[in-house]
């Protein structure tokens, strides 16, 4: 059983997070393990979307299934085909004078 480990200890993704330090751990490809959760934005069979120690990040696959869910402490297990794991930052609110005046 081979482990994808990605650490994500770097101060600029620490912004807006309860949690200081996030792990992603991807097993075969179906299994993955994800601390450093704070809220779950959707859950369907082909996408998990979650706020990852500040960032968003979009899980993609078939069949996804979330076996386990504590966002007390920031842990997210679930099952399935993963094909993708997308990073994307917030955007940054634009200032209001900028939007009129463009």
């Amino acid at each position: 059983m081979e482990n994808k480990e990605l650490n994500l200890n770097t101060p600029s993704l620490l912004t807006e997070s309860k949690f200081k330090n996030s792990k992603i751990v991807l097993a075969n490809q179906n299994q993955l393990s994800l601390t450093g959760v704070s809220k779950v934005i959707q859950s369907t069979e082909t996408v998990i979307s979650v706020i990852l120690s500040g960032q968003n990040v979009d899980i993609t696959g078939t069949k996804l299934t979330v076996n386990k869910l504590d966002v007390e402490n920031g842990i997210l297990e679930a099952n399935g085909v993963i094909t993708e794991i997308k990073f994307a930052e917030k955007k940054q609110k634009e200032n209001i004078f900028k939007r009129i005046f463009k």
